[in-house]
């Protein structure tokens, strides 16, 4: 896990959207989408939901999002 996927993460949570946090984060969206991907294989659970309108947040998603977020406005 690396802190580039940790923004990343956040990224795509606050804006609901790869495509949306792609344009803000100035990366491609399948590049964003990859490092998602490798960061929810890394810890071993589904961060998102994805459907047709975008994507939200699982449970999971929600706990590790308060998580990431406190240690990175801390940093």
């Amino acid at each position: 896990m690396e802190l580039r996927q940790l923004r990343y993460f956040l990224a795509v949570a606050d804006n609901g959207s790869l495509s949306k946090a792609s344009a803000v984060l100035g990366i491609a969206q399948p590049a964003l989408s990859r490092a998602v991907r490798q960061l929810e294989q890394a810890l071993h659970t589904q961060l998102f939901y994805r459907h047709g309108r975008g994507i939200r947040l699982t449970e999971k998603g929600v706990q590790f999002h308060a998580t990431v977020d406190r240690l990175i406005r801390s940093l």
